[in-house]
């Protein structure tokens, strides 16, 4: 049963986000991103942004600069959990990226990913402010792998243009 479900979606063009033979393990898709430059972030987020999208999409470095990734960040925190003295116990940590990928002058592609982490308020400050962090932190990886999908997402669709326009 599933050998066939297997053989019936692999039919159909179906292809992994993850793995090795994933969108973003194809030579094409990678040799793109590795043409990427993402433009400098400000603070310390943007900063840490940057160096996942730089592990993520270029492990071996930048190769030929053709792309320009642009970013912008916001930030915001909802406490969630009220106690019965009006404190908040928990809160959601959302991180918001909008990004631009251009060629030169042309835009490619315009899009945006969110993030929410949730994290526990507790009686100690210290101990907040580290659940506050690891939650930015997680935030941050997971708008980094985002930005990744799409991105590989999107270039895979342009290797194939060619190939489809040739068909009859």
């Amino acid at each position: 049963m599933v050998a066939a479900v297997l053989t019936a979606v692999s039919g159909c063009g179906f292809t992994p986000l993850y793995g090795e033979r994933s969108l973003s393990a194809a030579p094409s898709v990678n040799d793109a991103m590795r043409q990427v430059v993402i433009r400098p972030l400000p603070d310390r987020q943007g900063q840490k942004l940057s160096q996942v999208l730089r592990e993520q999409l270029q492990p071996r470095g930048v190769n030929k600069p053709l792309y320009d990734l642009e970013i912008h960040l916001a930030t915001r925190i909802e406490e969630v959990g009220v106690r019965r003295d009006a404190t908040s116990s928990r809160a959601n940590y959302i991180l918001t990226a909008n990004f631009y990928l251009n060629e030169g002058p042309n835009r490619l592609v315009d899009d945006r990913v969110q993030a929410i982490v949730s994290y526990n308020i507790l009686d100690e400050q210290y101990a907040t402010v580290a659940s506050q962090a690891d939650a930015e932190n997680r935030a941050i990886r997971l708008v980094g792998e985002d930005i990744k999908t799409r991105l590989a997402v999107y270039f895979h669709k342009r290797a194939e243009k060619p190939v489809a326009q040739a068909k009859p």
